[in-house]
């Protein structure tokens, strides 16, 4: 029972050793391929990307809470 024990802290101890965040698909690629500051960029660019469409939706809640635009009537155009 105690070697059993002391293979299960073992597994546990280097479990937390091997233990990696992942914040998207770039950490999951080898450091050969992408190396870590590659991957900060990559990081840094979906930030970008994010803040990017939170100041699109921003606009269009600013809209909406102005009461935005009322529905147009169509345009009739007289083909001869």
């Amino acid at each position: 029972m105690a070697q059993e024990e002391t293979a299960a802290g073992a597994r546990a101890e280097s479990g937390a050793r091997e233990r990696r965040t992942i914040t998207g698909l770039a950490d999951l690629l080898p450091d050969w391929v992408l190396p870590p500051e590659g991957k900060q960029h990559v990081r840094n660019a979906r930030k970008e990307l994010l803040l990017a469409v939170r100041s699109v939706l921003d606009r269009a809640i600013e809209a909406q809470e102005k009461g935005g635009r009322g529905r147009r009537a169509p345009t009739k155009i007289e083909i001869e």
